[in-house]
């Protein structure tokens, strides 16, 4: 590798790290097919690997970016695009379109509209390589990735019907929601709401036997004494509660989750 190669690297290695610019970096100077293939369209996975890869083939040692007393410089390559900008504008002024059709037309408008304004972000954010503004332009790039990959999905549903007479699938198009299924260790709703209610009786014998001296509500109080045994007590209560709360909060999140009333299911 000569030194014009390993400038361009270490151009890129002290830059903002543009992803697209360092794949097609490694696909030119490395030989090992296996990453090649990894690297492409794989940036919030391999974004750190990448950088540690070509530092290895420029004998350079990759570093986090960090603002420091130095003056921060762009890239000295000009950064890849994969954004397409030259989409025929998709009209709706046809009251005999499809409902479907129309459908699609406004989901574009709208991401195309939420497109330029992110692109517009971008351009005011400064073009050094400060940690702060690289983070903000590799979230703004993200997001304009999906906008352009779902624009992508609908401009070709829209083209296949204006020129070819097929009608998208609306099931394909715009899939039913499904619901997540719990995460492991979610105990189901049921089950929370049958420990929280042991708990609470327990708790229960627990305050008559502070009261009263006995698991059951006596007519007359009856203080237990104190010393190591109310002081057992008095923990295992308080343990208790906490415990209630946390499931309380539990049971509330999953009834939200599910649409249902508070008290409906839980109680």
């Amino acid at each position: 590798m000569d030194q014009q190669h390993i400038d361009e690297i270490n151009a890129w290695l002290n830059s903002d790290r543009e992803y697209q610019t360092g794949v097609k970096l490694f696909d030119q100077h490395s030989k090992n097919k296996t990453l090649k293939n990894l690297f492409p369209r794989k940036e919030i996975r391999y974004a750190g690997k990448l950088a540690y890869e070509l530092g290895k083939i420029a004998g350079i040692v990759p570093t986090v970016d960090k603002a420091g007393d130095h003056e921060l410089k762009p890239s000295a390559l000009k950064p890849e695009t994969t954004i397409r900008d030259d989409y025929e504008p998709l009209i709706a002024d046809d009251p005999d379109q499809p409902p479907i059709i129309r459908r699609i037309i406004a989901e574009f408008s709208a991401l195309y509209k939420n497109r330029s304004t992110a692109h517009n972000s971008l351009k005011g954010i400064p073009p050094d390589n400060r940690a702060e503004n690289v983070s903000m332009r590799q979230v703004i790039v993200e997001k304009m990735a999906g906008y352009s990959s779902r624009m992508e999905e609908l401009y070709t549903a829209h083209q296949d019907w204006l020129n070819k007479n097929i009608l998208p699938d609306e099931l394909v198009i715009y899939p039913p929601k499904v619901l997540k299924a719990p995460k492991a260790g979610i105990l189901p709703l049921e089950e929370l709401s049958r420990q929280r209610l042991n708990l609470q009786k327990s708790l229960s014998r627990d305050n008559n036997l502070l009261h009263f001296g006995t698991p059951t509500k006596q007519p007359m109080v009856s203080e237990m004494r104190p010393g190591p045994k109310r002081n057992e007590l008095l923990k295992r209560i308080k343990e208790k509660k906490v415990e209630i709360e946390n499931l309380t909060t539990k049971i509330n999140g999953l009834n939200q989750s599910l649409g249902t009333p508070a008290g409906s299911i839980e109680e």
